[in-house]
């Protein structure tokens, strides 16, 4: 369970910062890793297949997701690139590999990712490319009602029922893939590890999977869930009640400039004060103590209203970790604490 968990945060680490840092993507094509400009905590193992399925949520409500897994290099040789599709635009990947048969050497642990408010499920391709490189599965749906085609078509849904639908769709996304490793007609059979499933989200994404990890409005805990990854996560939504019964291991990822995040800071785990150091990881404890502090620095929301006078709309925080001054680290990891700057 360690390895497991280790080997997820390791990589977040790597991507996030080197995506950040604008250096070399990864690279997890090769059919024979590893390759040039390959980075990480190891080599990828595996080449990448990507699929798209449809993943029933709640009734009336169907989510479009990307499943990335990893794939023998054998079973990729003449294989075309997998392409991501939006309206009037295409990309194809280098890393990815379109539908080949998912690597006989499973079962795999499954990560989940949430994308950000007004996001698509492969915003982050690259990160789910690089994981499924390395002996995960990765599955990534669109949130219908806060993709960017909704903001294209003007059919967001309220806030309240964005939040509300978070966990819905995450704990779905897991039932989907539990159910297609047990089906033998699946093109997944048997390659889901179900004792290992972790979670990762960005922004709302990350209030997403600590709702669905913690439980959240009276929709019980997904015990299934192993880990959690949180890449800028927008927490107000989550309550302190909720945060205290978080016992598994959490990382909480911010940049130090980002200026999104709402006024105070959370604390998750024993009554110590957090590192300053970046980067730095601690698993939450069942001995913990969850304070809210204000800070005395403006609002988020009171910075836009000086910036656009008039305006009162609040910002949208939709942005992954950003870049710090030169010679610090690209982004501040706490298991323990989100400093949210505002």
């Amino acid at each position: 369970m360690r390895r497991f968990l280790g080997a997820l945060i390791a990589v977040q680490l790597v991507v996030v910062s080197v995506a950040v840092s604008g250096t070399a993507p990864v690279n997890a094509q090769s059919a024979v890793p590893p390759g040039p400009g390959d980075v990480g905590p190891g080599a990828p193992t595996n080449a990448v297949g990507r699929r798209t399925i449809q993943i029933p949520s709640e009734p009336g409500r169907t989510l479009t997701a990307d499943v990335w897994y990893p794939a023998d290099a054998a079973a990729v040789a003449g294989v075309a690139k997998s392409t991501y599709t939006f309206p009037g635009l295409s990309y194809t990947s280098s890393v990815a590999f379109d539908a080949p048969p998912v690597s006989g050497a499973g079962p795999f642990p499954l990560v989940v990712y949430s994308h950000g408010s007004g996001g698509l499920r492969y915003i982050s391709a690259y990160l789910a490319e690089s994981l499924a490189g390395r002996g995960f599965v990765v599955v990534a749906g669109d949130h219908t009602g806060n993709t960017a085609f909704d903001d294209f078509a003007k059919t967001t849904l309220p806030r309240k029922e964005i939040v509300r639908l978070r966990p819905v769709d995450i704990r779905a996304e897991i039932d989907a893939m539990a159910a297609a490793s047990a089906d033998p007609a699946s093109p997944f059979t048997g390659a889901i590890d179900t004792t290992r499933v972790g979670l990762v989200g960005h922004s709302a994404g990350g209030t997403g999977v600590l709702m669905t990890t913690a439980g959240h409005d009276g929709v019980a805990a997904d015990k299934r869930v192993r880990g959690v990854v949180g890449l800028a996560a927008y927490v107000d939504p989550v309550s302190e009640r909720e945060l205290a019964r978080l016992t598994i291991p959490v990382m909480l990822i911010s940049g130090t400039l980002d200026a999104t995040p709402p006024t105070g800071s959370i604390y998750v785990g024993p009554a110590t004060s957090p590192s300053a150091t970046s980067a730095t990881t601690r698993s939450s404890s069942p001995r913990r103590q969850v304070s809210r502090r204000r800070s005395s620095r403006p609002s988020s929301r009171a910075r836009m209203r000086r910036a656009h006078p008039g305006s009162s709309r609040s910002p949208r925080h939709t942005r992954s970790s950003t870049a710090t001054p030169s010679g610090s680290s690209s982004a501040t990891s706490r298991a323990t604490s989100l400093r949210r700057d505002g």
